[in-house]
């Protein structure tokens, strides 16, 4: 039976293209026929060896992990197009836009680089220049705080002083204020009778985000089957349709971090040629919303200032994820800590293997992503607050199709659908960190 079937191979591959790499063949378009196995590893069917065979898998694929097994929310989404909303809370501070140099104002609009961001009755503190007691002239020990009684035509404050100086024969004048000095928002302050003020408006603002269809297939011809049975090595359709599912998840990590979001219309063999609209998630990597530049000869110091930057703001959990690429992680390992900022037990966490770097409350969990790596970016790391990573997805779908029923071929396909996409809400709360 097996001298026939090997006598039935009259033709090669042709058409489809072949990656030969240090071990074994990888190749997309083809499906696994004894004829192909017979041309590219003729010891998998014939010869008398160890039948395990060892898949070499140098990549684990840590995002994909954590987004499938530890996104915070994970919704069954019945539409590839994927609109969620988010409110920002504004920020507290604004700085001095023109300078203010006018003697003896009891009152006068003041102009910030962003009016819209404060309002009437809010109490405004200017960082740095100094307030004074109710004569005016003895200094309080604070910074001067004003009130916004209203604003001018052009949308800029008036402020009344509550702890101004002394000029000329007004007691309680406004200060001068030096262009670029901090101005810190305040709450809203009403008069005895008072009870109302400017009303408050807050409408989210709506984002969007595109699922994106992940598909793969294998197929293994009657004839190869057939001489599993009888093989030496063990590699059949389980062993297929695992390797299959590793390689989708490796490749689906550069889609997850680069990608961009579009909507573009596609047609290809195996949609009949037809232009068919096809969806492109946006990588988490533009996702982010804060930048850190780390010297690859950092010190205790550089770690300090990074750690402050992931950490601090917009409600910022207290423990959070880098995605590390090789030269990030070297970087990280050659620091020499100390009691400030140190170095945790490794250990395991969301199911990955996990490096520590502890600064007060404060822990970072470094985890090497070797998709950094492959796509040369070994200088790159992404720090992700896992309570705001969302995964979005239709779930996994299987397909088993007997092609000779089908008058196809003599031979059977499994088909998976993998539909998702990831959006990192809170955007601040995530940081990109690179090399310099």
């Amino acid at each position: 039976m097996f001298a026939i079937m090997l006598g039935c191979m009259l033709f090669g591959i042709t058409g489809v293209e072949a990656v030969h790499a240090d071990a074994g063949t990888i190749i997309y378009g083809q499906e696994v026929s004894l004829e192909y196995a017979l041309e590219n590893s003729p010891e998998v069917v014939k010869a008398v060896i160890d039948r395990e065979v060892v898949v070499i898998k140098p990549h684990l694929t840590p995002l994909y992990t954590l987004g499938s097994k530890h996104a915070r929310k994970s919704t069954n989404a019945e539409s590839p197009i994927i609109e969620y909303d988010e409110l920002e809370t504004l920020p507290m501070t604004t700085t001095i836009g023109t300078a203010f140099s006018t003697a003896a104002q009891a009152q006068a609009s003041i102009i910030l680089a962003n009016n819209n961001l404060v309002s009437i009755n809010e109490t405004l503190v200017f960082k740095g220049i100094n307030g004074y007691l109710a004569d005016g002239v003895t200094l309080d020990g604070g910074w001067f705080v004003a009130c916004i009684k209203d604003k001018d035509s052009g949308g800029n404050p008036i402020v009344v002083p509550v702890n101004g100086v002394s000029s000329g024969s007004v007691t309680n004048s406004i200060p001068g204020l030096p262009q670029g000095t901090i101005v810190i928002r305040g709450m809203r302050t009403g008069s005895e009778k008072q009870v109302r003020t400017a009303p408050l408006a807050a409408v989210p603002s709506q984002k969007q985000q595109f699922m994106q269809k992940g598909i793969i297939e294998t197929e293994e011809t009657t004839y190869f089957e057939l001489a599993q049975s009888i093989a030496d090595v063990k590699w059949g359709k389980t062993e297929i349709t695992d390797f299959a599912i590793f390689e989708h998840k490796q490749t689906t990590e550069t889609d997850t971090l680069l990608g961009k979001k579009r909507m573009i219309k596609m047609a290809n063999k195996y949609n009949d040629n037809k232009l068919e609209a096809t969806y492109f998630q946006e990588g988490i990597w533009w996702q982010a919303g804060k930048d850190f530049r780390l010297p690859a000869n950092a010190t205790r110091a550089d770690l300090i200032s990074m750690m402050k930057t992931i950490f601090i703001g917009n409600a910022s959990s207290n423990t959070k994820i880098m995605f590390a690429g090789a030269d990030v992680v070297e970087t990280i390992n050659k620091v020499d800590y100390n009691q400030v900022i140190y170095p945790g037990k490794p250990g395991q966490a969301f199911g990955l293997d996990v490096q520590r770097i502890i600064y007060g409350q404060y822990t970072l969990l470094i985890v090497s992503e070797p998709a950094f790596d492959d796509l040369l970016m070994q200088d790159h790391s992404l720090v992700i607050d896992e309570a705001y990573l969302y995964k979005y997805y239709q779930g996994w779908q299987s397909i088993n199709l007997d092609n000779k029923a089908l008058g196809r071929s003599d031979s059977k396909s499994q088909i998976f659908i993998d539909i998702f996409c990831y959006v990192l809400k809170n955007a601040k709360a995530h940081t990109r960190v690179i090399l310099v």
